[in-house]
């Protein structure tokens, strides 16, 4: 088998991205492992999110940061003539045990003066606390925050059903277990896009490994 180097028409599914990381890990390559581990991130939440407004997402890691994570899906046109792609530019951190702070506090450092207008910001919580969410979201409401949108992915279980909190602009939670989702979701593990004057999905199947990571 070959294998493909990056390529920016080459989109991946969620699941994908989520089987990714194990294989990522075993590559003992730090920087590797940092984007997989953001783009593991961003696959859960948008996992979580098609649940609230059922969405085929895919997912790309850019050569360049920001943004962390690219998440898009097709929004088809008026009258079914054709499509166009609902980009999101994602930006992803973790909210770690060690941090001697409040989540409130985490989410506050991590904004600081910076400008993430058009952006959507992703919290992987990884602390086992009991926190009231609708307490932070109040929080980082009224700090105004440049964002377009602030999530939470939280595990509160001991299994694959994660919690996406989102806290901004509105405060909302819902749950979904991501490996039930991928166990039964017949979508498929890449898409290749041509542009044009439309943009189509092509029907590609390959043999050969395909590059995640840039």
């Amino acid at each position: 088998m070959a294998i493909k180097p990056w390529a920016e028409n080459i989109w991946f599914s969620p699941c994908y991205v989520i089987s990714e990381l194990a294989r990522t890990v075993a590559t003992r390559d730090k920087g590797k492992i940092k984007r997989a581990k953001e783009a593991w991130i961003c696959a859960v939440a948008m996992i979580c999110h098609s649940k609230l407004k059922p969405a085929e997402w895919w997912i790309q890691i850019p050569q360049n940061d920001p943004p962390d994570v690219l998440a898009m899906n097709f929004v088809p046109h008026e009258g079914g003539l054709g499509q166009s792609m609902s980009m999101l530019y994602v930006e992803v951190f973790e909210i770690s045990e060690h941090d001697n702070e409040s989540i409130e506090k985490s989410i506050e450092r991590k904004l600081g003066t910076k400008d993430y207008s058009g952006m959507t910001l992703i919290a992987f919580v990884r602390r086992k606390e009991i926190f009231e969410h609708e307490k932070v979201a109040t929080y980082i409401q009224q700090l105004k925050p440049k964002a377009l949108c602030i999530f939470l992915i939280v595990s509160e279980e001991n299994n694959t059903n994660f919690s996406l909190v989102q806290l901004f602009p509105e405060c909302v939670k819902f749950k979904h277990d991501f490996g039930i989702f991928c166990k039964t979701t017949d979508q498929r593990d890449f898409i290749e896009l041509t542009r044009s004057t439309k943009i189509k999905k092509e029907d590609n199947t390959t043999n050969d490994i395909l590059t995640l990571i840039p």
